[in-house]
């Protein structure tokens, strides 16, 4: 059955690394069903390097998180604004937009992530957003998050049930609908067993159509990466391997990625 729209139309497409993928010839929502959830069956030492280098500070930090700021408050001044960050990771763009007057808190369900990254900060929760507070926020933000929630109708009622009327969603996830994804197909790097909903933008507007959310932008945006962190990033979620050692020869050297198979997307929340 469709975890977005419940329609029992679905076929498996493909098998990757012992996880089935499937498509909802309904809606057209893709996504995986694995028995258990990795994302909260793992240990620290379960994550690949690259995705650890992700989360631990780095010298691109200020750069990418000044420009996602930047595309922030084209849709809601943040000076001032109550913020709350879902999946929060390591904590660093809640500390960023602090630093900026913003009145950021995060959310991270993972305990593995929030015990080595986050514990002993009052700004951070271990949490799911369902059993969060009855706060209310002027934005919520879920950047590289919503791929890993089995059932997203539920997350983007939460979300909607934690924002103010005319208040802002923030997003990024994956673009299965993108032309890197259409050509790599089964090979795509985000076909990964910790991603588990793939949207387009048409899937995910209309999903959040339900929820009281108008689309307001989308677009493809690209991050400053580490030379050393692509080669690791290559070697782990492309060709399923270890990364070589001889990586952080390239740790110091940086580079502009876009694949464009990344979406941002801003919504509202209606005012009604």
């Amino acid at each position: 059955m469709c975890p977005l729209c419940g329609s029992s139309q679905t076929v498996v497409l493909f098998t990757k690394k012992n996880t089935e993928y499937s498509a909802c010839g309904s809606c057209q929502f893709r996504f995986a069903s694995p028995d258990v959830n990795p994302n909260f069956a793992n240990t620290l030492g379960d994550y690949e390097a690259s995705y650890l280098q992700y989360l631990a500070p780095d010298a691109a930090d200020e750069a990418n998180e000044e420009s996602l700021r930047s595309w922030m408050n084209r849709f809601y001044r943040l000076d001032g604004a109550r913020l709350l960050d879902v999946g929060a990771g390591s904590g660093k763009l809640v500390r960023r937009l602090r630093l900026h007057g913003v009145l950021a808190e995060g959310l991270e369900p993972s305990r593995a992530l929030f015990e080595h990254f986050l514990v002993g900060d009052d700004a951070f929760t271990c949490a799911m957003l369902a059993d969060h507070s009855a706060k209310k926020y002027d934005v919520v933000t879920a950047f590289d998050v919503i791929e890993h929630v089995a059932h997203p109708q539920e997350f983007l009622a939460d979300v909607a049930a934690a924002l103010k009327p005319g208040g802002v969603f923030l997003a990024s996830t994956p673009n299965v609908g993108s032309m890197t994804a259409n050509l790599f197909g089964k090979h795509w790097h985000f076909y990964y067993p910790y991603h588990l909903s793939y949207f387009s933008p048409r899937t995910l507007s209309t999903a959040a159509a339900k929820h009281g959310f108008e689309l307001v932008d989308w677009c493809h945006r690209g991050r400053l990466r580490s030379v050393g962190y692509v080669i690791r990033y290559a070697a782990e979620f492309i060709r399923g391997g270890k990364a070589p050692a001889w990586a952080q020869r390239f740790d110091s050297w940086y580079v502009p990625i876009n694949l464009f198979d990344t979406m941002y997307l801003a919504f509202r929340k209606s005012d009604g």
